[in-house]
């Protein structure tokens, strides 16, 4: 199995599927700029700029946050944000952090791995 080579083949179909929405929050968009300029590749910055370009920023509340802290056991309110982002706008989380797992099983928002998403979006 090649891990890189399949989060590659997700990235590569996320950017060039205009009938998917990519969602995030402002969170989310500090830590991808910090992944490119920790990457130093123009490879990386241009993948990190096309779903930025894409992606639609979403403000969460108190409540969507108290809905997915109890099911996040991590120190990272990022992942809570996340988490609570997805909620607000009904969409699927694609992650293989574990983190996620207790939310998942819950029902609060839905969670793929990258080969479910893979599988069911394609790339």
């Amino acid at each position: 199995k090649n891990p890189g080579g399949e989060t590659l083949k997700l990235l590569a179909g996320l950017i060039e599927d205009q009938s998917i929405t990519l969602v995030g929050n402002d969170l989310l968009v500090e830590e991808y700029l910090k992944y490119a300029k920790a990457f130093k590749s123009e490879t990386v910055f241009w993948i990190v700029s096309a779903l930025l370009d894409r992606m639609k920023l979403v403000n969460v509340g108190e409540g969507h946050i108290r809905a997915c802290k109890p099911h996040i056991k991590t120190p990272d309110r990022v992942d809570i944000l996340h988490a609570a982002a997805c909620l607000k706008a009904g969409a699927i989380l694609i992650t293989n952090d574990r983190h996620f797992n207790k939310i998942r099983a819950a029902g609060i928002i839905e969670v793929w791995g990258i080969s479910k998403a893979l599988d069911e979006i394609g790339g």
